[in-house]
């Protein structure tokens, strides 16, 4: 049978995400020991994480202390053989909705200063055909706030389990809307939180970009505990 290539799209490290308990470095060595050939690092990108700053520091500042999190979990995946991939999870001011982006790199970061101002319309407007735009955990908590117009796809299992999810009714807006992707997540914060879900691939998954060209071909499977 051919090797599949397993990834986890979706957690945060202690370094960025305040939300976080796992180091980077311990984090990609757990997800490897995990049986995880690829991982995404989506730490948070949203008003709470960018109120630390001073309004002196410019935005190359800031996207140097959030890519931290990113390149130290890289650095030690280099050395295990897990490749970790570049995304971020952002929440747009107008509601509390997140988005977890994919098929960027660190010139996209520092080429798009405070985007998480932006309207979910402008927001896909401006990014939508460059960008892998999915809601993440879309009812969690009896969230309600979906704009399908303004997204690729949704979190259809999303495996933090500290949380209502609600993931049926993800799947029931996939119905309604066929063209969406759908995605797994263990959303990693804490320890009990490894090897929840993953997606799997026929090829590697190398990075960001290969990861969103993989998704808009549907060439990947998914399960989950």
């Amino acid at each position: 049978m051919k090797k599949k290539f397993k990834i986890d799209t979706h957690m945060h490290t202690s370094e960025i995400s305040s939300c976080g308990r796992i180091p980077a470095a311990e984090l990609a060595f757990r997800c490897r020991s995990h049986g995880y050939d690829s991982i995404v690092i989506t730490d948070h990108l949203n008003e709470e994480y960018l109120s630390r700053f001073s309004p002196k520091d410019n935005w190359d500042t800031i996207m140097d202390h959030f890519l931290r999190g990113y390149k130290t979990a890289k650095k030690q995946g280099e050395e295990i053989g897990l490749n970790v991939l570049l995304g971020a999870e952002v929440q747009l001011t107008i509601n509390e909705s997140e988005y977890l982006i994919y098929g960027i790199d660190e010139d996209f970061l520092r080429s798009n200063p405070y985007l998480h101002l932006l309207s979910p319309w402008e927001f896909f407007e401006k990014f939508g055909n460059d960008i892998l735009i999915i809601q993440a955990h879309p009812f969690r908590d009896s969230n309600e706030t979906v704009f399908p117009e303004c997204i690729h796809g949704v979190e259809v299992y999303n495996a933090n389990p500290r949380h209502n999810n609600y993931d049926h009714k993800a799947l029931d807006l996939c119905a309604c809307n066929p063209q969406f992707y759908k995605l797994h997540g263990s959303d990693i914060h804490c320890n009990g939180d490894f090897g929840g879900a993953w997606m799997l691939f026929d090829e590697p998954v190398l990075d960001s970009h290969t990861f969103h060209a993989a998704i808009k071909q549907n060439e990947y499977s998914m399960g989950h505990l």
